[in-house]
């Protein structure tokens, strides 16, 4: 194999690995990344280790403390609260741009169809073993939320809403420490979502959506 393309996947594999755990909480809020014990423990260079800390200071989930340090970006309730604003802000209006879209209307629905089936299968796994399936339904949930304003025609919106949505995510995923999961509440809401999209019920599925995304963000004791 080509040594670049070699460290591309290892540097990709890296990230992904750093990002989940940053993401359920292994690597806690706050929690300083020293390189050397991360370097044994994710089997990379410190090169390596270095450039896919930087991603994660890009994406939000790392913040560069002092000058070579790195931890992992603490969580506050001003934060949720802030994006929770701007993930509704931009997922409904990615919905409504999606609907006004008629041209790729029927291929839209097919694919919040798609989408909806992938995630309430993980829903159910969910109920049945949260730890063995965490990774699998964030993954599900995040593409159904992202299937919703994929016919909106605007890369950049979507391109925010993308890094918006994940950076959420995180309070979902470390809220499941503290709280069940959802699990029918949540199964029900996605569903009703899904019901008004494919009805055409515009403003139903905005006030469904905004509920749902307030509920999912409830997160006791951050």
């Amino acid at each position: 194999m080509n040594i670049s393309v070699d460290r591309k996947l290892v540097g990709q594999s890296a990230y992904e690995q750093l990002r989940n755990d940053i993401m359920q909480g292994k690597l806690q809020p706050g929690q300083k990344l020293k390189l050397n014990l991360l370097r044994s423990e994710y089997g990379v260079s410190v090169n390596t280790l270095r450039e896919t800390l930087m991603r994660l200071v890009s994406d939000g989930f790392v913040e560069v403390e002092g000058q070579k340090g790195f931890k992992v970006k603490p969580v506050s309730v001003a934060d949720l609260e802030e994006l929770v604003e701007l993930r509704i802000t931009l997922e409904t209006l990615g919905l409504r741009k999606s609907f006004q879209n008629n041209n790729d209307n029927i291929d839209w629905k097919a694919k919040l169809i798609s989408a909806h089936y992938r995630l309430s299968c993980m829903e159910k796994l969910m109920m049945e073993d949260e730890t063995a399936h965490v990774q699998e339904w964030e993954k599900a949930d995040r593409d159904f939320h992202m299937a919703i304003v994929s016919n909106s025609g605007s890369r950049q919106l979507m391109r925010y809403h993308a890094s918006i949505l994940e950076l959420s995510m995180r309070y979902q995923l470390l809220a499941l420490s503290k709280r069940p999961f959802r699990g029918e509440a949540a199964a029900g809401e996605h569903r009703e979502l899904l019901d008004a999209l494919l009805a055409d019920d515009v403003e139903g599925a905005v006030a469904i959506l905004t509920d749902h995304i307030n509920k999912g963000t409830e997160i006791p004791n951050i």
